[in-house]
């Protein structure tokens, strides 16, 4: 809305026409929406909170699963990797627990008592996030006669006399305690939408309050219920009834059990929207009118979900599911990139083992991104970087060059383009986020696009002019960053993997605490999965990507494979304290430790006693 106001036509050129995301195992499609503005003020500041959380942030993942009709043993395979913003310790736990009649290993997560992914003696699942949109904002309207209140009533005819209700907004006092400093007292107004942003985030402006509603505040949430009856599923009833308890955050659940079954279940309550609302789901909501209202949602038989289909494969790249009834759902979906090369590689194959579905998860080939690269190299102007723009076939192997001439350049065009508009701030919170992952290459295509033009000066720039500019900087970059020789451009040089501790921020203690850095293969939307946001300093720090990698052979479910970024100790001088940190890095992986053996003989033992 704040862009549209001052520059019409151009969000809904850039943002409006995502690309066609179809593939066959789930019939993902993209949604065509618009998103939702807010001014730069609120985007900034909502960005720089979460980069300050100490807590990592679920961001999206990879899961599939084969069933016995492509694989050498003829039991399914599942393979998953969670993808998270890295941190020291790392994000998951691992842990078996067995008792008489019980067994099950799994990856756990603070908070949750139960294993959220992981397998006892019958089944095996892993997860990606759904994506699904479980939020909306509603602009609300004040009672003109009593600012704690708010009008609600029935959307009329222009010419008719409106009838509102005044309702009281919930007022509530939260108390945060500071150490060594004074305690933060909170208003916080909640009306029957959810609670009200206005005085709690920056630029949130206007008089009316702006309100939250939230599928996790309005639902029974069964996240801790639903997780421990998969935990204890022997059936692939039971795994179904304990999926569809999931209210939020929206999850894919990709399964397979010892009887050969496979499914999967995009868990999550789904409001039902009209059809406009569907289209407005990226805008604010009328919140006084009362057609915009989430009355009902849909059953979970209603949900995206697959099972046993007769090609033999379902797969999760957290892109946007088939429509269900003719309704395709809302939601922040990922582009084709990695969902379309998991299937593509699927299907090479009819008798995959699990050493060569270990293997798949490290593949880093883009499918879209050489098409952006060929035609970033007919404009560049400059005869080098156009060659290796022209060949690259999407690989980010570590002495690849291609990666590092092409993101240098996608990060000189966007902001070139771009931050004369909407400021370099804003800039740097769109590219850290999916919106740009889905429009890249239609925009890079786009010869007549209104962002090429800088508004700040008087001549009329064109794509080539920003494409000349970009090559000139990304040539400045990569001679700093890597050397003169354009066999020195090579991808590990410029992106690196460090497991942050928190501790770490203070400089001296940041090479104690902190692991790493590696250099790594893989980059943004490929099955390795390795994220960086683009930045036109010309480095590609990896901030968040798979925080677990596992794969389950059904045939045995005593047996499969994992790694963690950097092991299992958070305790610094620990001989395990990021002692997986380089296997990691290197793509290995180690055998789980599912039959309890304790590792070098170093056992806690915990001994209950009685008082007398």
């Amino acid at each position: 809305e704040m862009l549209e106001t001052k520059y019409p036509g151009y969000a809904q050129e850039a943002f409006g026409s995502l690309s066609d995301n179809v593939n066959r195992t789930n019939r993902a499609k993209s949604f065509q929406g618009t998103p939702l503005t807010v001014s730069n003020a609120m985007a900034v500041t909502l960005n720089n909170a979460l980069e300050k959380i100490p807590v990592p942030l679920l961001i999206g993942s990879n899961a599939w699963v084969l069933s016995g009709q492509l694989t050498k043993s003829g039991k399914p395979i599942l393979a998953n990797d969670t993808h998270i913003g890295f941190a020291q310790p790392a994000v998951w736990y691992e842990a078996a627990l067995s008792y008489p009649g019980f067994s099950f290993y799994g990856h756990h997560i603070a908070g949750v008592p139960f294993g959220v992914l992981g397998n006892n003696t019958f089944c095996a699942w892993g997860i990606t996030m759904f994506e699904n949109d479980d939020m909306d904002f509603y602009r609300e309207k004040t009672d003109p006669n009593d600012s704690t209140k708010i009008l609600f009533g029935t959307a009329l005819e222009e010419d008719e006399e409106s009838d509102f209700t005044s309702i009281p907004m919930e007022i509530r006092e939260e108390v945060i305690k500071v150490k060594d400093e004074k305690e933060f007292r909170l208003t916080v107004r909640t009306t029957p939408h959810g609670p009200v942003l206005n005085g709690l985030a920056e630029g949130v402006e206007g008089s009316d309050p702006i309100s939250l509603w939230w599928t996790f505040l309005q639902q029974p949430v069964g996240l801790i219920k639903s997780f421990y009856n998969l935990n204890h599923a022997g059936s692939l009833e039971e795994a179904r009834i304990a999926v569809s308890g999931i209210a939020a955050p929206g999850l894919n659940i990709v399964y397979a059990d010892t009887l050969g079954n496979i499914a999967w279940w995009a868990a999550g309550r789904l409001p039902v929207r009209t059809e406009d609302q569907i289209l407005r789901s990226r805008r604010f909501l009328d919140g006084a009118a009362g057609n915009d209202e989430h009355n009902e949602f849909y059953p979970f038989d209603k949900n995206p979900q697959a099972i046993n289909p007769p090609w033999g494969y379902l797969h999760s790249g957290n892109n946007q599911p088939d429509s269900v009834d003719g309704v395709l759902y809302p939601g922040y979906y990922y582009p084709i990139d990695r969902a379309g090369r998991i299937e593509d590689l699927i299907r090479l194959k009819k008798d995959w083992t699990a050493e060569e579905v270990i293997r798949m998860q490290l593949d880093n080939v883009s499918i879209t991104a050489p098409l952006a690269a060929k035609e970033m190299a007919g404009l560049t102007g400059e005869k080098t970087l156009s060659e290796i723009l022209n060949n690259w076939n999407g690989a980010h192997g570590p002495d690849d060059n291609g990666p590092s001439v092409y993101y240098n350049m996608l990060s000189q065009i966007i902001y070139l383009a771009m931050a004369d508009e909407i400021g370099a701030d804003v800039v740097k919170q769109l590219v850290a986020t999916s919106v740009p992952k889905g429009w890249i290459t239609n925009f890079i295509k786009n010869d007549s696009s209104r962002w090429w033009d800088n508004v700040k000066t008087s001549e009329k720039e064109t794509r080539q002019d920003i494409f000349k500019k970009a090559a000139e900087r990304t040539l400045v970059n990569l001679r700093v960053t890597c050397g003169i020789e354009p066999s020195d451009w090579k991808w590990n040089k410029v992106h690196t993997l460090k497991h942050a501790h928190p501790l770490g921020a203070v400089k001296m203690l940041d090479q104690i605490f902190s692991v790493g850095p590696f250099p790594v293969p893989g980059g943004n939307e490929v099955i390795n999965n390795l994220m960086f946001d683009l930045d036109t300093a010309g480095v590609f720090e990896v901030k968040s990507g798979p925080a677990l990698r596992k794969v389950h052979d059904l045939t045995d479910l005593k047996s499969g494979w994992t790694v963690s970024p950097t092991g299992q100790s958070g305790v610094l001088g620990s001989p395990f304290y990021g002692g997986e940190g380089k296997l990691f890095a290197e793509g290995g992986v180690r055998e789980m430790n599912l039959k309890g053996k304790p590792d070098q003989g170093r056992v806690l033992r915990l001994i209950p006693t009685v008082e007398k």
